[in-house]
């Protein structure tokens, strides 16, 4: 049954940006009580691979490395923040997991599976959806 509090996110960017905002927005909504499911795949995915030959390589823009030389908070710390405030969701793409020979042990320890966009799709349906 769809959940009108839910909020589903499609993040799909290898944008440094894009991503921190897809966390900035799941830890908020999940201070607020908000269920939040979040998909990573395409371009995100390889933000969160433990390698930094491999996560190191998303695009950065001047916010992005000012935030980063600033010192606040990563995506990933922000996404650990949102799990521990809620019900907070994560799912690696499978395809893009199985393009590049990846499992979760090579990710961030944040997933909670990993999962397919019609999987996703049946998850959310129903449900508002962002893509970023």
């Amino acid at each position: 049954m769809a959940d009108p509090q839910a909020i589903n996110i499609m993040l799909l960017s290898g944008d440094y940006a894009k991503i921190h905002a897809a966390a900035m927005l799941t830890t908020v909504a999940a201070s607020y009580g908000k269920p939040v499911r979040v998909f990573v795949s395409m371009e995100a995915l390889p933000a969160f691979h433990r390698d930094p030959a491999i996560s190191d390589s998303i695009t950065r823009g001047p916010v992005a490395r000012t935030l980063i030389q600033q010192g606040g908070d990563s995506f990933l710390e922000l996404f650990r923040q949102s799990k521990e405030l809620g019900e907070v969701k994560l799912y690696a793409c499978s395809l893009v997991m199985d393009v590049y020979h990846w499992s979760l042990s090579d990710m961030a320890d944040l997933f909670d599976d990993t999962l397919g966009v019609a999987g996703f799709l049946a998850q959310v349906e129903g449900e508002s959806t962002y893509t970023l």
